[in-house]
């Protein structure tokens, strides 16, 4: 989140016609796990006479984030976010993976139930995807719920790598029974770019509940802080973003979502970054949450916003009852202005 003083509770009286990711609304419709490798989960090398049933190539594109604003990220399929990859629950699946980069890379299945060999997680001793090589995935989907994949590889200093760079996508396991009660489903990826090193700053507290700095929190904290510059250790560094993005779009500059009046749209929404702890609101509507990280909640409840930690997930139902345009961006006013709706 950004560092700023300036009050985030404004966003929500807020309305703007700029669009990114925002919504539309009128009186008519607007155009780990397993030790052993099991057989249905497992590695193969590629027979040129059987077809994958989803293929991936990590490589490095530019993605244009926004008119004449373009940057350079190791992406899926040469696009950011990934491809959707949308898998029944049970049912078998296979993923070529191919690796047109420099260096080693592992894909990580993020949330699934699935055997080392195919989970994507070095450390558990998941085989690396070779430079310029590719390798078969075969495993079954499980469990249901909306889940995600991307890269395992640590980046270190290294703030094009790991998952600082473009390497996420939505992953949707179908359940068997019981598809829900909505009338169309969004997907969104939320993901910064352009990291820098900054050093110094206190985030702003304002938009907090209670917004009093708790005392006993703070004082254990500057303890902590002066005992360690004690020992003669640096002050940490942060890491900063120059641009916010919804599906690779900065505010203003995506695709706006259509919908008609009295629609339930199920969002599915995935925090991609590698730092930031996301919020979400929609003004003029609130959302009821059906599920976090992809597992179903027991009592869904209704929200004003959504916060996200790194990697969390949320899905959540919004009906539209209020016609007209506007934004689903953050709290945050700067993160905003810099492209976060």
């Amino acid at each position: 989140m950004s560092i700023r003083a300036e009050s985030r509770r404004k966003f929500l009286k807020t309305i703007s016609l700029g669009a990114g990711a925002c919504v539309l609304s009128v009186k008519r419709t607007l155009a780990q796990t397993a030790i052993v490798t099991l057989p249905s989960e497992a590695s193969y090398p590629q027979n040129a006479n059987d077809s994958a049933d989803h293929t991936l190539h990590i490589r490095t594109s530019p993605v244009e984030i926004a008119p004449q604003r373009i940057i350079s990220a190791t992406t899926y399929n040469g696009h950011f976010p990934g491809p959707l990859l949308r898998f029944k629950e049970g049912q078998q699946v296979t993923v070529d993976v191919y690796n047109d980069t420099d260096t080693p890379e592992q894909l990580h299945w993020h949330g699934q139930k699935v055997s080392t060999e195919v989970d994507g997680a070095a450390e558990e001793g998941t085989p690396f995807i070779p430079a310029h090589g590719q390798r078969r995935l075969v495993f079954t989907p499980n469990p249901a719920g909306f889940r995600f994949y991307h890269t395992h590889n640590r980046a270190g200093a290294n703030l094009a790598a790991g998952q600082y760079s473009g390497q996420v996508g939505p992953v949707y396991i179908e359940p068997r029974h019981d598809p829900g009660k909505y009338d169309r489903e969004v997907f969104l990826v939320l993901k910064e770019f352009e990291p820098t090193f900054s050093q110094g700053g206190d985030m702003a507290q304002d938009f907090l509940s209670p917004s009093v700095p708790n005392k006993e929190l703070e004082a254990a904290g500057e303890s902590a802080m002066k005992a360690s510059l004690a020992k003669g250790m640096p002050h940490g560094y942060e890491v900063g973003y120059a641009s916010f993005t919804i599906n690779g779009r900065m505010l203003g500059h995506g695709e706006p979502i259509r919908v008609k009046p009295g629609e339930r749209v199920l969002f599915h929404i995935l925090n991609g970054s590698a730092t930031e702890i996301r919020s979400l609101a929609l003004p003029g509507h609130s959302f009821q949450v059906v599920a976090l990280d992809g597992n179903p909640v027991p009592n869904p409840a209704h929200v004003p916003v959504l916060w996200l930690g790194t990697a969390e997930r949320i899905s959540a139902i919004v009906e539209m009852h209020h016609p007209g345009v506007w934004i689903l961006g953050d709290l945050d006013n700067d993160d905003r202005r810099h492209g976060m709706g």
